[in-house]
Parts: C-alpha cells; sequence; structure tokens
C-alpha cells in the first residue's frame, strides 16, 4: 500500500504501521506483509530505509522507531498474532531497537537523538528549528513501548531471561525521560551537544501520553489537561501540531500547526491508555467529521478542517477506518 497515487506514491518507515493496523480487522494476512515491509529491507545493522518504491530503496533519513507500539496494538486487536509471527519478528525488532542505542547517540548518555527533523517523521516542527541532534522525549517513548513490546514477545516466545532483561531496560528508560525531559511541568527537547533546551511549543512533546499509566499520574494529569484546554491545541477539528498561539504556528505549515492522522491517532491511544476515554472518543468524532468534510488529504488546516497538500493519502484514510470501527464496535 502506497500512501499516494500522487506524487507520494512511496512507503514510509511509520506509515506503513498506521495502514496494517487499519488493514488487520479483515485482512490480516495483507496487514502483516504491510507491517513487515520495512523489515525485509532491513540493513545488516539494524537500520530500516527511510523510504521505498518498487524500484529504489532511500536511506538518507531514518523515521521513528513506532514499530513496536504498532506490534502491541495489533496484537491487541487481532488474533493472527501468533508465535510463528512473533518469531518472525522478533530478532528484526531487536536489531531496529539496539540500532538507536548504538548509532544515534552520539552522547552516549542513553538518550537517542534525531539527527533531523525528518527522521522523526515531524520534518520542521519547531523542536528542530534551532539544528540537528536533537534529543527528545517521544524518541525515548517510543523507545520504552518498543521494549515493552520485546519483553511481551520473548515471554510468549519462552525466552524470559530475555523478557526480564527488556522490562528492565524499558523501565530504566523511563525513569530516565522523566528525569530528563520534565522540566517545569512540561516536557522540553535538548540540543544534543550540549543538553540546553529547545523552547518549542510542538505537539511532539505530548507524545509521551503514548505510555499512558506508565507515567506518573501527576505528569500525565497535566498533559491531559493541557490537550484539554481549548485554543492552546484543541480545536474543533483535534490537535494542532503546534500551540495555536505560537510565534511559529501556520495555518499550512506541514508540522508547525496543522492536523495529522498519525498524531491524532497515538495521542488518542494515550489518552486510552490513561483512562482518558471520553475525551478519546471526542477527538475520534472530530477527525471522522472532519475528514467526512474533507477527505483524505495528506494534512488538515487545524481550525478551518480544509485538507492541505497531497489531496489523498492512505494513512489518512487509515487513521479514519479504525477510528469509525472503534466508534462503531466500543
Amino acid at each position: 500500500m502506497l500512501m499516494s497515487k500522487n506524487w507520494m506514491n512511496a512507503v514510509w518507515s511509520w506509515d506503513h504501521c498506521f495502514n496494517a493496523m487499519a488493514l488487520i480487522q479483515l485482512m490480516p494476512e495483507f496487514a502483516w506483509d504491510q507491517y513487515m515491509l520495512m523489515f525485509d529491507r532491513q540493513a545488516p545493522d539494524g537500520a530500516l530505509p527511510d523510504s521505498l518504491t518498487d524500484r529504489e530503496t532511500y536511506w538518507a533519513y531514518s523515521k521513528p522507531p513506532i514499530h513496536g507500539w504498532a506490534l502491541l496494538w495489533l496484537m491487541a486487536n487481532s488474533k493472527s498474532i501468533n508465535e510463528e509471527r512473533l518469531a518472525e519478528v522478533y530478532p528484526r525488532l531487536v536489531r531496529w531497537t539496539n540500532w538507536y542505542f548504538q548509532f544515534r547517540d552520539d552522547d552516549h548518555d542513553g538518550l537517542p537523538q534525531y539527527d533531523h527533523g525528518n527522521d522523526s517523521g515531524w520534518d520542521n516542527a519547531t523542536v528542530f528549528r534551532s539544528g540537528p541532534a536533537i534529543e527528545t522525549p517521544d524518541l525515548a517513548a517510543y523507545l520504552v513501548l518498543q521494549m515493552d513490546a520485546l519483553s511481551n514477545i520473548a515471554r510468549r516466545l519462552g525466552r524470559e531471561q530475555e523478557s526480564e532483561e527488556w522490562k528492565r531496560r524499558a523501565e530504566g528508560l523511563l525513569q530516565q525521560l522523566i528525569s530528563t525531559y520534565w522540566r517545569s511541568g512540561h516536557f522540553v527537547g535538548l540540543r544534543s551537544f550540549d543538553h540546553s533546551v529547545v523552547e518549542a511549543d510542538s505537539l511532539l512533546l505530548y507524545l509521551p501520553i503514548m505510555l499512558g499509566k506508565q507515567l506518573p499520574e501527576a505528569i500525565r494529569q497535566k498533559l491531559i489537561a493541557d490537550l484539554k484546554q481549548s485554543g492552546k491545541f484543541l480545536t474543533g477539528n483535534g490537535v494542532a501540531t503546534e500551540r495555536l498561539g505560537s510565534p511559529y504556528y501556520e495555518s499550512d505549515g506541514y508540522w508547525r500547526g496543522p492536523i495529522w492522522a498519525p498524531s491524532t491517532l497515538m495521542i488518542v491511544d494515550g489518552l486510552e491508555s490513561s483512562g482518558e476515554y471520553e475525551f478519546a472518543r471526542e477527538l475520534k468524532l472530530r477527525y471522522c467529521r472532519m475528514a467526512v468534510k474533507s477527505g483524505f488529504a495528506e494534512n488538515y488546516d487545524a481550525v478551518s478542517g480544509r485538507g492541505l497538500r497531497d489531496p489523498a493519502y492512505t494513512w489518512s484514510a487509515s487513521v479514519f477506518l479504525i477510528f469509525a470501527h472503534q466508534l462503531v464496535n466500543p
């Protein structure tokens, strides 16, 4: 499944996860192929390609390691992810996880960095406006969840010692995430080379909500309160990717304002993991109403809901299908 039949006619190494999640209910075989696609092209050092087409594989950037989170979601929503499939993905997910600590932790502090905004999937988010090599809490959160997935898989495969080791690593990284990035009531990004704070009003800094009840209650409740505050990130269509009052907010600013399908799903999933079911349901409804009105565009004007950029994008459709299924089958 390509991202679009227009100019984005390729597969990127995180969007395939959202498409697999949409397919798992009715087409589990196709969903598994879609999920494993990038692992079929995995480099010997563990890296996944940035993107691929039928003619080339592109390696200039990476993409965020959401694959463990996505796999946990697939496992929770389908009985088709059996031990045979888990045995297939386990060593590949191990290499992908370790790659970040081996090749994206230049200062060896245990917190990997993004070398470029494109590596995060949030290409031009304000977290990256001061330059490359930024350590961000979303990346650490993804890796905690990926280690959780590896611990879960290892246990199902009878590898108890490995399961315990992944659990220990996940718990250690979670504590480091909180102690390093949570400052004065909010998460921050840090420049990797000197650990100075990056001032930003990006929704990306709220993605640790995906950890749900693994976060301390005070932190979790502060994140939720900020997300519920109308006019901060919240609009009638969902959650903007940049605070509405930010000097860098742009209605068509790519990751500096517009609503995107993947960020909406990740926030919603985190809210549900935190027990915020009603607010999560409201965000699903807002997204679905916007998509019905404006189609499955690459992203949307956060205020008007107008479709922006590529007018036909598959992850926008996939998230709509996921939400619609959940709303009809609560």
